[in-house]
Formats: structure tokens, sequence, C-alpha cells
């Protein structure tokens, strides 16, 4: 059951307009003098929730700030945000995601952050988590398919994603993924992905920790960085509601998790479909050194297949591309 909090905001948003307060009370399951406390708390932590005369509670804005009872409230029912927690600041959610794995939490945590101190990308790389101008989380996972299959997590995510971002933007952002881990919009960088595993023999797990630019400016990125956000790449004036970018990115990945076991094939033709790199000649760092050719499409485990110049095909399972000019 959700808690208290996440059950008066979940009646007063699917409301629409002004919730009588005895019927806000039995959605929440309370007496009406309860009501009127949790409600002037609510109000204490940002949201603008007014009493209308004769008519009762109606919502209003809420806080710049993630909340994890208004999250719960937003994706009651979404299997991979069972539960969630929210840290103002932390070193990396894929540690900390890590770390309840390890203790045995079960698959369906979602764990984000406002800003992480020690966020990271592929290969080590720094990721910048900009406070309370992105999305940075990462969700706890056991799938259900061999430990062999896991390379499918990162399209997947990806996928899922995308989807996601265009769904918040009514079609006025396109994605396309960069493979293996990126979600470009408008030409740039928005979204890195980090799938983390331990092959654990009694109890494996993978993390996905994903990192959305949301709300940023131009300014906001570090010189030398060239990305882009959400905000950005749709043109709004005003800044997108980050909880519900969330909500609707975490119901996107729930809807096509069993698409993993059930048909990957599909997930993948999505994932290609979406490419920034088939057809093009693109340069690959990769630990047998560096590659070039032309990206023809993704391996049925997600890889990339690549025409390399004198005419030899490589499946490559990672590396580090860049599209080429010629």
């Amino acid at each position: 059951m959700l808690p208290t909090d996440a059950r008066i905001l979940k009646a007063l948003r699917q409301s629409g307009h002004a919730l009588a307060v005895p019927d806000l009370a039995l959605a929440a399951g309370i007496p009406p003098g309860e009501l009127a406390r949790r409600v002037e708390e609510l109000r204490g932590a940002g949201y603008e929730i007014a009493l209308v005369p004769h008519a009762g509670y109606r919502l209003g804005a809420g806080p710049d700030r993630l909340i994890a009872d208004d999250l719960r409230a937003r994706l009651e029912g979404a299997a991979l945000a069972r539960e969630i927690v929210v840290f103002e600041e932390t070193g990396s959610t894929n540690d900390v995601a890590a770390r309840l794995a390890r203790g045995g939490a079960a698959e369906g945590v979602a764990v984000f952050a406002e800003r992480q101190t020690a966020g990271r990308g592929r290969l080590g790389r720094r990721w910048e988590s900009a406070a309370h101008k992105g999305l940075w989380f990462s969700l706890l996972l056991r799938p259900r398919i061999s430990v062999a299959e896991w390379s499918r997590l990162t399209t997947w995510a990806a996928v899922g994603v995308a989807r996601g971002l265009e769904a918040v933007s009514g079609g006025a952002a396109k994605a396309a993924i960069k493979w293996p881990n990126d979600v470009y919009l408008a030409g740039r960088k928005s979204v890195g992905i980090l799938i983390e595993s331990a092959a654990d023999p009694v109890a494996p797990y993978a993390i996905a920790g994903i990192g959305i630019n949301v709300n940023h400016q131009p300014d906001d990125f570090p010189e030398g960085i060239v990305a882009t956000s959400l905000r950005e790449a749709i043109g709004t004036g005003d800044p997108l509601d980050r909880m519900a970018v969330a909500a609707t990115v975490l119901r996107e990945l729930t809807a096509l998790y069993p698409v993993l076991h059930d048909d990957f094939p599909a997930l993948l033709a999505e994932a290609e479909a979406r490419s920034l790199l088939v057809g093009r000649w693109v340069e690959v760092r990769t630990p047998m050194g560096l590659m070039r050719g032309m990206a023809e499409g993704l391996e049925p485990d997600g890889g990339l297949r690549l025409r390399r110049e004198e005419g030899r095909l490589e499946r490559l399972s990672g590396g580090e591309v860049s599209v080429l000019q010629w």
C-alpha cells in the first residue's frame, strides 16, 4: 500500500480539480482532522495545495525536488519502482543499489540522488551530476534471463529511455541511440547509461545506472562538454517537472522489461532504427585497437556489426565510437 502522503497526492492529481475533504480523506484512508495536518506538511514541503471554499483541496505546482512519496504516487504498480529511495547527495546511486543488492534486496528498487559526488559513466569516466537539474538514478534488477544474455540490458535501457523522453516531449523531441549506451536529442548527448552486474551464483544482480539531462541550460555544462537537455531540445522556456519525466521514463522501462525475455528481436529492431551509427562510417576504439569501417547494424545480442575498410566483418561488444565525416 502507498504511504499516506502518496495517497493524498495521487488522489489530488487524478482528480484534476478540487476534491471534497471527505472524499480526499477517504482516498487517503485517514480522518479529516489528520488530513488537514498532512496537507499542512505537504505545503511545508513545497506543494501548492489550496482549500477552495465549498469545493475542497486542489493541487497546484509542486516543489522542484525529488520526493519519494510523490514518485511512488505516480508509479504505483510499476514493478521496477516497487521501492524508491531519494538522496539529496550521495557518491554514486549505482554503488548504493549494489549495496542493497548484496544485502538481499529484491528486484525493483529505484535509487535517486539530487546530486552525485562520484557519478561515473563507462570506462570510469566522471559523470557530471548537477544538483536539481537532471535525473540521476539506478535500478536494481535481477533479470530472469541467463547471465550470458545480460548484455541485452543496455539495449533495453536505451530504447526505454528514448521512448520516455519522446513521450514527455509530446513528439517535439526525437531520441536517437548512439551505440552502445547513449541517447541523443537534437544531435547531442542527453542521456548516459551504465550497466554493472555481479554474476553471483546464488543471487546475481544487475544495476542500470541512468543519467538524464532534464533542465540544463547551455551554460550549465562544463567547458568542453557537448551535450543538451530535454528542456533545450523541446524548446520550452519553463523548467520541466522532473518527477513527471522520471515517472514517464520508468513506466516505459517497466513496460519493456518483459520484452528482454519474450521478444528481444523486436527491441533490437527499434534500437537499430533509432541508431545514429547504422549506415555511417565510424571509428571504434576497442581493446583490440582502433577499427574503422561501416556500421552495418546490430547483432542479435546487441553488439555492433562493423564492416571494416578492407571488407572484413567485425562483431563488437563494446567500444568508443566516433562518426567519420568521409
